[in-house]
């Protein structure tokens, strides 16, 4: 029996270091018959020699034009000859068997895509734990999941029918939950399903991109808001703020996250709403009091 070709596309920038690490996992993989697309997003350091200490024949190096990781990763989707897609960040690893246990559950099921669970490791302790994926509960949209989840549909754990990559793609414009937004919009077309025994390695304690865009973040969830339930619309408002706040964010944007999160008052608790209203003074205190019971008489009225 002939192994389908599977495409492997790996976006990065700069990082030769994290490159050469995750290169090392992906060329030591039981399963042979791949291609792997390096899409170099315009890095100002020189990639090429780690490709080329690995000889590799199976290895294709393409440098375009610095845009953002979503034009690259389109870019080897789009360059790709394999029968099946395997995402992977240019800083994660995957255990030896990940292609060849993806390729089986994906002919077993007979879906479209998997998403999976990741083992996290902390690089300066080398503890380790799970992030389990599962199913969707009855009635639960996929947003709501990944909002719920977390780490639910992470990029490096995604394998898919060629057909369906190329169908979907990553929006080029998006900088953040661009990953929120390829599984929402593949979930919507395609059969996805998870792939509960992780054998990818999200790598923790190392620096990570620190600047958030919360303009991308702020457009999926518009467009995706519909479908987001009152409790975790909420929740993650909250969160956005804080993180907002801890970034020094334009206060436009400090300014959206306040009124999103305050949106659905019946799931705002005094405690959240001292938060958004950030008092100053025991004057300041006793108007937010006065302020919350109104909201809570708006509920009660309705």
């Amino acid at each position: 029996m002939i192994e389908p070709l599977i495409s492997v596309v790996i976006p990065v920038y700069n990082r030769p270091d994290t490159l050469k690490r995750t290169l090392d996992s992906v060329v030591k993989q039981t399963y042979f018959n791949l291609e792997i697309f390096v899409v170099d997003d315009g890095s100002d350091l020189d990639i090429y020699p780690i490709i080329d200490e690995l000889k590799d024949n199976r290895i294709f190096y393409h440098k375009l034009e610095h845009k953002n990781a979503n034009v690259a990763r389109n870019y080897g989707i789009e360059k790709s000859k394999g029968r099946y897609i395997a995402m992977l960040d240019a800083d994660d690893l995957w255990l030896e068997s990940h292609i060849e246990e993806c390729l089986k559950t994906l002919q077993f099921s007979q879906a479209d895509g998997l998403y999976g669970s990741l083992i996290l490791k902390n690089i300066n302790t080398g503890q380790e734990r799970i992030a389990s994926v599962r199913y969707l509960h009855k009635d639960e949209t996929m947003i709501d999941y990944l909002l719920s989840m977390g780490y639910g549909a992470q990029t490096s754990t995604l394998f898919m029918t060629a057909e369906s990559a190329e169908s979907i793609l990553w929006n080029p414009v998006l900088n953040r939950h661009q990953d929120y937004d390829f599984v929402v919009r593949y979930s919507k077309q395609y059969r996805l399903i998870p792939k509960t025994e992780p054998t990818v390695i999200y790598l923790l304690g190392e620096s990570k991109e620190l600047n958030i865009d919360f303009n991308s973040c702020i457009q999926v969830i518009r467009e995706n808001e519909e479908d987001i339930s009152p409790n975790l619309y909420t929740s993650y408002n909250m969160n956005m703020l804080l993180l907002a706040r801890r970034q020094n964010a334009p206060i436009e944007i400090i300014e959206h996250y306040k009124k999103e999160a305050t949106y659905y008052k019946e799931y705002i608790s005094f405690y959240q709403f001292l938060i958004i209203k950030q008092p100053q003074t025991e004057e300041e205190q006793l108007k937010c009091k006065d302020e919350y019971i109104s909201y809570i008489s708006e509920i009660q009225l309705e």
